[in-house]
């Protein structure tokens, strides 16, 4: 029995064109293919080739021993296979070779056509013929490879030149830069320098300052003590008869004078009343809430003259009460810093009593407090805003005199009301 196998047209072209070409007929290919690996292994970084062509990577001419090992490594890689069939060209590799490098569509049989085509013709001088063209192939093949390595060379050293002027450009700003620097370094060491200047002389004047504050400190608590000796003496003048009443005036008067200052350095600081802003007239409700909510102002409060005015059908123990109720009003509502000042300490029901909103306090034995009021506001500190509340005309005159601002008994009692 005969078994038949149907073969179709292109199956049978395929097995035609499958002769396996001869590693001799390849050599240029080959040739070529190692040249490429020894060019690309000089670059930095080196091209990637074939691990099987590194032993062969100096050889100008392969020997035909090493034909099918170079072919073997060659077509195991086809990445590199590709990269050598696009930069192959007939005055490198001839016509087998780049048939076998490049791959086209029946690149198979060409090539069998090709070797056909250049088979020698017999006769006496084959031999000769042969290794001439052996020599001119040779020849071909170490030019060939020569402007290769002429071209990946020249592509190199440009590629070193943009580098190296690349590295220039950098060090010449570099270079600025550093210029740069060194100027602000010099400017900056001149304003140091300035600043040590400045500093200096700050601190040479705050010496200064400092001794003209504990000249005008002594000088003040000078002023107290004078104080609080009139006020001692009037207090007991006073237990013993009238007799010397006008000596205590003029002590207390003296005291004030004192805590005005006696000095010139005192003398040039002055209280500066508070400024009310445009549009506030100095006696209206807009213009005693200014003052009374004003920020670190001190505000004394004649207790009596405000109490009378606002509650005259009380006793004189619950006057008291409701004008200290009224002043804790408006220190919860804007945060002042009030004193309320009563006279007589002596006074049966006065006691300054344990509240944290105001500070309640009783003239001593003998001295009124219109005077406790003016001495408080001399003895405070006068970079301090002073605020006082009465109707007392004579207590306005010397308080203003001082540098305070006045707010009338009516107002605060219109205001505390609210």
């Amino acid at each position: 029995m005969v078994s038949l196998v149907v073969v179709s047209a292109d199956d049978a072209t395929d097995a035609a064109a499958a002769p396996r070409l001869p590693d001799r007929a390849l050599q240029s290919a080959l040739e070529f293919a190692v040249g490429i690996a020894a060019a690309g292994a000089k670059l930095r970084p080196p091209l990637a080739s074939p691990a099987g062509l590194k032993p062969y990577l100096r050889f100008h001419k392969l020997p035909p021993t090493a034909l099918a090992k170079v072919r073997e490594a060659v077509e195991a890689d086809g990445e590199f296979l590709r990269r050598l069939g696009l930069v192959a060209t007939d005055e490198l590799v001839d016509d087998v070779g780049l048939l076998w490098l490049r791959r086209s569509d029946g690149w198979q049989a060409e090539a069998v056509a090709a070797l056909a085509a250049a088979a020698e013709p017999p006769g006496d001088g084959a031999s000769e013929l042969r290794r001439e063209q052996r020599r001119r192939e040779a020849a071909e093949a170490a030019a060939a490879r020569a402007r290769l390595e002429l071209t990946l060379v020249r592509d190199q050293l440009e590629a070193e030149r943009a580098a190296r002027a690349a590295a220039q450009a950098a060090a010449e700003q570099a270079g600025a830069e550093v210029a740069g620097l060194r100027t602000q370094l010099r400017q900056m060491e001149r304003a140091a320098q300035k600043r040590a200047s400045g500093a200096e002389a700050a601190a040479q004047q705050t010496g200064s300052v400092h001794a003209e504050l504990a000249a005008v400190q002594a000088d003040l608590a000078a002023a107290r003590a004078a104080r609080d000796t009139a006020l001692a003496d009037r207090a007991a003048v006073h237990a013993g008869g009238p007799g010397d009443i006008e000596r205590v005036r003029a002590l207390l008067t003296e005291a004030l004078g004192l805590t005005r200052g006696p000095s010139p350095s005192a003398r040039r600081r002055q209280r500066k009343p508070l400024a009310l802003p445009g549009g506030i007239y100095g006696n209206s409700d807009a213009a005693g809430e200014h003052l009374l909510r004003a920020a670190d102002a001190v505000v004394l409060v004649d207790g009596y003259n405000v109490a009378k005015l606002g509650w005259p059908q009380l006793p004189l123990d619950r006057q008291r009460d409701v004008c200290i109720e009224a002043a804790e009003n408006l220190a919860r509502r804007w945060g002042s810093l009030i004193h309320v000042v009563f006279d007589g300490a002596s006074i049966v029901g006065a006691a300054a009593g344990g509240r944290r909103l105001v500070r309640v306090s009783f003239s001593p034995e003998g001295v009124t407090a219109d005077d406790v009021l003016r001495a408080e506001v001399a003895a405070l500190d006068v970079g301090r805003p002073v605020v006082v509340v009465t109707n007392d005309q004579a207590i306005v005159t010397d308080v203003r005199a001082a540098g305070a601002n006045v707010v009338a008994s009516d107002t605060f009692l219109t205001l505390a009301r609210r």
